[in-house]
C-alpha cells in the first residue's frame, strides 16, 4: 500500500514539474511574441513617424507659382508681367533722407563727378512705393545699367552725353526736366524748406505707371528678355567657401565710402554711409541686401568743364560675389547696351547667387587696392 502511494505522489510531482515547465515555456512564448509585437509596433511607429517627418519636410518647401525675376522670389501673376523701372537717387550728404529706396528689388551705385556717387533704383512692384526720390540727373553708362533689366528709365535732366546716347539708343525715359509729362514728378515743400532746390524733385510708382501710360511705352515684360541673375534652386542657398566676409567697404573718395556689416540673423548685409546707418525715410528699414556684386570698371575723367567721368561699362572686367558671410572671385562680361551683363566663376561656369535683394557696387579698377572685405571687428568700422 506505501508502494502504491509513493508510485502515486512520484507521478503526481512529475505531472506537477512538466505542467509547471509548460506553463513557464508558455509564458515566455507569451513574452517571446510579445516582446516581438512591441519591436514590430516600435519599429512600425518609428518608420511611420520617420516618413511623416520626411514627407512634412518636404511639405515645407513650397515654391511659388510665379517668380519675381529681379529677386528670384515669389510674387504675383500681375507683377510677372511687369516691365520694371529704373530711377536715378540723389545720393550726396545733403541730400538725404532718400525716398522709396527699400522698395527697390536691384541698386547699382556708380561714381559721378566730385567723387559723389548716384544710386539708380531698379523696382517691379514700383506702383507700392508712396514716394521715390529725391530724383537726378542721367549719365550715360547708368543707361547700360538699366538696360541690363529692359527697365524704363526715369531721371531729372542729364549730361549733354548722357542726352545724346538716350535718343541714339531710344531709351523708353521719363525725364523730369525737359520733357513734358503731366504731374509726373513734384517738388516736396518739406525738402525745400531745408535743401538746395536739385534735392527736392520726386515722383511715385502711381506717377511712373502714368507717365509711361502717357508716353505709349510699352509697360509689360519683354518674354524674351533674359534678367541676369541666375538664382538658387528654391531649398538650397549659395555659401562660399571663401569665408570672412562679414564687413565690407568701398571707398570712392574720401567723403565717401560706403560700407555693409552681414547680419548673421537675418542672412542681409546693412549698409551704412556717411557714418551711420542709410535707412529709407519712406518707411524706417534700413537698405539691406542678400547679394553684393562688385564689378571694376574702368574709369576715367572725360576733362570737360563739370569733371565728368566716363565708365566703360561694356567688355568684360573683374568682379566679387558676397554673400552668406563669405566671397567668391568672378567675372563680368556685356557685348553691348542692349544686352544684359553676365557673371562667371573662374571656372567658367556661370555665378548663380541667392535669391533676394542685391546690391550692383559698380567701382573704378583703381578701387579694387581700397576694397575691404573682412570678418567683423571693431577695428573694421572704425
Amino acid at each position: 500500500m506505501q508502494n502504491k502511494i509513493k508510485v502515486i505522489l512520484a507521478t503526481l510531482t512529475v505531472i506537477t514539474t512538466l505542467f509547471s515547465a509548460s506553463c513557464d515555456s508558455i509564458i515566455e512564448k507569451r513574452e517571446e511574441v510579445s516582446d516581438s509585437i512591441s519591436e514590430s509596433v516600435s519599429d512600425t511607429l518609428t518608420s511611420e513617424s520617420e516618413e511623416v517627418t520626411d514627407t512634412q519636410a518636404v511639405e515645407t518647401l513650397v515654391i511659388p507659382e510665379f517668380i519675381n525675376p529681379l529677386t528670384g522670389l515669389g510674387t504675383t501673376e500681375e507683377l510677372t508681367l511687369k516691365r520694371p523701372v529704373a530711377v536715378m537717387i540723389n545720393n550726396i550728404r545733403d541730400a538725404m533722407p532718400q525716398e522709396g529706396t527699400s522698395y527697390a528689388d536691384i541698386i547699382y551705385e556708380c561714381i559721378v563727378e566730385g567723387a559723389q556717387t548716384r544710386l539708380m533704383a531698379v523696382y517691379l512692384d514700383y506702383e507700392s512705393a508712396p514716394v521715390i526720390g529725391s530724383v537726378r540727373s542721367s549719365r550715360e553708362y547708368y543707361l547700360d545699367f538699366a538696360m541690363n533689366h529692359d527697365a524704363v528709365y526715369v531721371h531729372a535732366g542729364g549730361s549733354d552725353e548722357a542726352y545724346r546716347q538716350i535718343k541714339a539708343s531710344r531709351i523708353n525715359n521719363l525725364d523730369g526736366v525737359n520733357m513734358y509729362v503731366p504731374d509726373m514728378f513734384y517738388r516736396d515743400a518739406e525738402r525745400r524748406k531745408t535743401m538746395s532746390l536739385e534735392h527736392t524733385l520726386m515722383t511715385n510708382g502711381e506717377k511712373i505707371a502714368n507717365g509711361i501710360d502717357y508716353m505709349g511705352y510699352r509697360s509689360t515684360a519683354n518674354s524674351e528678355f533674359e534678367q541676369p541673375l541666375d538664382f538658387a534652386e528654391f531649398g538650397t542657398e549659395i555659401i562660399p567657401e571663401n569665408g570672412g566676409a562679414k564687413y565690407v567697404s568701398v571707398s570712392y573718395s574720401d567723403e565717401h565710402s560706403p560700407y555693409y556689416i552681414y547680419n548673421e540673423e537675418n542672412n542681409m548685409y546693412e549698409r551704412f554711409q556717411f557714418g551711420k546707418e542709410q535707412t529709407d525715410n519712406s518707411t524706417g528699414d534700413q537698405l539691406a541686401f542678400d547679394n553684393i556684386i562688385i564689378l571694376y570698371c574702368s574709369t576715367y575723367n572725360t576733362g570737360d568743364a563739370y569733371g565728368h567721368y566716363s565708365v566703360k561699362v561694356t567688355g568684360e572686367g573683374k568682379g566679387v560675389y558676397i554673400t552668406r558671410g563669405g566671397s567668391v572671385d568672378i567675372t563680368w562680361k556685356k557685348a553691348d547696351r542692349a544686352t544684359p551683363v553676365s557673371f562667371y566663376l573662374a571656372d567658367g561656369s556661370e555665378l548663380t547667387v541667392n535669391r533676394g535683394r542685391t546690391m550692383m557696387q559698380i567701382c573704378t579698377t583703381s578701387m579694387e587696392a581700397s576694397t575691404v572685405i573682412s570678418d567683423l571687428t571693431s577695428e573694421s568700422v572704425e
